[in-house]
């Protein structure tokens, strides 16, 4: 029978078992938060695969044609017509658009007379070096459309102006991108290695042998082990959220409630991801060298803490979209720097309750009491 006693014996063992342990407790408590500080703010890379929505107001055939320049440019691909210009911005703030383009009414009337036309871009702004690049792309479609209009018209001046606009980060700064997915970055790494020490540790020194022997049940001894661990990444994750709004005046724009449920959750994830190694390992270092490779690649290569996941392929955006850490920056990202409500990221928070129950349930499961 489940017992709150023992699993509280068990979780305040683990906590005085940290405190013997100096240096392994200044790793676990300053480590994260030194990592995040120090790490370094992203590369830029190439932008391609570009969702982009368009408001078309004039529905003549030289702004189908427009349409069909940026959609042949292989680097966009139309994935809304809007029927206004609240559509754009709600495909703007949900991720599912990197660009909205507001094509003007009397737009091929406008041409006919040999008069400038100004075309808007609303450019996602979330990741600077990519609204950069975008925009720089834009301008190009734009430019592809105006000599192909020169050619047939002759005319000097050029037809259209392109009026860009950038939502959520106007001034590119990096800090907005980088330090909310860091968040995911440091909670996936250092409680997961610390996790899968604590448990391989104890089999790997025999102490282990003193649960086999007691009446504490698997999940009483494995959520209680664990339960310190949690705590601690929580807090850690707090101060950097502290640093991120307080020093670097990252804005925190949408529900502070579910960045933090999804901050515990995530907290939660990252032990049970150390605590679902350790189960199958007897071996500290084979704890570190498992749980490194598969939290750093993972993360650096799908999260999308880098690169924005709909730049990847199709078979790694599949991969993406099955990471806990993928949901958790993209929670970050979008509550932050676009103002996010709960409901907006409900179904992240589902991914991420439902990752804490196959990592605590797997454990649970397979771990084994045995003499």
């Amino acid at each position: 029978m489940f017992s709150w006693t023992r699993l509280i014996a068990v979780a305040t063992k683990e906590f005085l078992e940290l405190k013997r342990n100096l240096l392994f407790f200044v790793v676990l408590v300053f480590g994260p938060v030194m990592f995040y500080l120090l790490h370094a703010y992203g590369l830029p890379v190439d932008v391609k695969n570009l969702n982009l929505g368009v408001f078309d107001r004039d529905k003549s055939a030289l702004s189908r044609s427009l349409q069909d320049t940026f959609q042949n440019s292989g680097i966009f691909e139309i994935k809304k017509i809007a029927n206004d210009e609240k559509e754009l911005i709600t495909g703007l703030a949900l991720a599912d658009l990197r660009v909205g383009l507001i094509i003007p009414p009397g737009f091929a009337a406008e041409l006919a007379r040999n008069s400038p036309v100004i075309v808007q871009a609303l450019i996602d702004g979330s990741y600077p070096n990519y609204a950069l690049i975008s925009e720089g792309y834009v301008a190009a479609a734009v430019n592809d459309f105006n000599f192909n209009i020169l050619e047939q018209s002759g005319n000097a001046p050029l037809p259209i102006d392109i009026n860009a606009t950038v939502w959520y980060n106007s001034t590119f700064n990096g800090n907005y991108f980088m330090l909310p997915g860091l968040f995911g970055l440091t909670l996936v790494f250092f409680p997961a290695i610390m996790a899968a020490l604590s448990l391989t540790k104890e089999k790997e020194t025999r102490s282990i042998l003193n649960f086999y022997c007691c009446s504490v049940t698997r999940f009483e001894y494995l959520i209680g082990k664990m339960a310190p661990y949690v705590v601690i990444a929580y807090l850690q994750c707090l101060v950097c959220f502290a640093y991120a709004v307080l020093v670097m005046a990252v804005p925190m724009r949408g529900s502070l409630l579910a960045f933090l449920i999804a901050s515990f959750l995530f907290s939660a994830v990252s032990v049970g991801i150390g605590l679902f190694i350790a189960v199958f390992i007897t071996s500290q270092a084979a704890a570190i060298l498992l749980t490194t490779i598969i939290t750093l690649t993972f993360t650096f290569t799908y999260s999308g803490i880098l690169t924005p996941v709909i730049c990847l392929s199709e078979d790694n955006r599949a991969i993406a979209y099955l990471l806990p850490v993928t949901h958790y920056i993209d929670i970050a990202r979008k509550v932050m720097i676009k103002g996010s409500s709960f409901s907006d990221v409900q179904g992240s928070l589902l991914v991420l309750l439902v990752a804490c129950l196959f990592f605590y349930g797997g454990s649970i499961l397979i771990f084994r009491k045995r003499l």
